[in-house]
């Protein structure tokens, strides 16, 4: 019973220190292409090396697991990909395109100090669902918590990174839609709803997204602030979706979630307008 304890926590030592060394990796990555990007660096560019940190991740987590994965971890390997894809994203269209000379600061090296520590945490949150999956854990509660965490997040740096790109309206809505319903899906999912209810409430998340989307879409010129719209949405369905209907204090909590859905589409509006 002992030496199987100590084999679980060698496995589990050496899944950390791959996780640790891939987020490092990821992050060092990152202030190496700031400090030799340049300045004409077009969309095509930035859109492969998304791609490529993409598929970097989800096979680096494959790795790191010792390849011990099921069809159901592919899911949330996929989101924890696809949050280091859009950290590199909001780098990229975000810090490098408006603080033209942070690779001469600080402020690069913290910046890059953070990546790396969410792209560790979103890398520990998909390997506690993974072995969730092969036996009950306890952190699989505090994972349930870091999913809403990293999927708003995700959320807000992907939006923002196709505001940024302007791609033509028939390609921006679908994506944004599919986003939409992923990353509803996929944290309703953890929260362990089924079948028909999981369905509804992906439903009801989604609509409340993609609702401040083309509220802030149609509105917005900053892409910073038109961002927050859909993520407060986002924010707001999964707090609804999983509101347990027997609590007293329903009726305030809606109350106050329709205040920052009002407050964020006013901040839109009065930015946008006057900023």
């Amino acid at each position: 019973m002992e030496s199987d304890i100590l084999v679980n926590k060698t496995e589990d030592s050496v899944k950390r220190g791959k996780l640790i060394v891939l987020s490092l990796l990821f992050g060092l990555s990152i202030f190496v292409q700031t400090l030799i990007k340049q300045q004409d660096m077009g969309i095509s560019r930035i859109l492969l090396t998304a791609l490529i940190y993409l598929f970097a991740s989800f096979g680096g987590l494959i790795w790191a697991f010792d390849f011990q994965v099921k069809i159901k971890s592919l899911s949330f390997l996929l989101q924890s990909s696809l949050f280091v894809m859009s950290e590199y994203l909001f780098v990229q269209l975000f810090f490098v395109e408006k603080f033209s000379r942070i690779y001469e600061g600080i402020l690069l090296l913290i910046l890059v100090g953070l990546v790396s520590m969410g792209t560790y945490i979103s890398f520990l949150m998909a390997n506690v669902f993974n072995v969730n999956l092969y036996k009950s854990i306890p952190l699989a509660n505090v994972g349930r918590t870091t999913s809403y965490i990293i999927s708003t997040l995700t959320i807000f740096f992907l939006t923002f990174g196709l505001l940024s790109l302007q791609p033509v309206i028939y390609i921006l809505l679908p994506i944004q839609l599919l986003i939409s319903i992923f990353f509803s899906y996929i944290h309703l999912k953890i929260l362990g709803f089924e079948g028909f209810v999981l369905n509804r409430k992906v439903m009801f998340v989604s609509l409340i997204l993609f609702i401040m989307f083309l509220s802030s879409f149609l509105s917005g010129v900053i892409h910073e602030v038109s961002a927050l719209s859909p993520t407060v949405g986002y924010f707001v369905g999964i707090g609804v979706a999983n509101m347990q209907v027997d609590k007293k204090n329903n009726k305030w909590e809606i109350f106050l979630y329709i205040l920052a859905l009002i407050g964020v589409v006013i901040l839109n509006f009065f930015l946008n307008i006057f900023g």
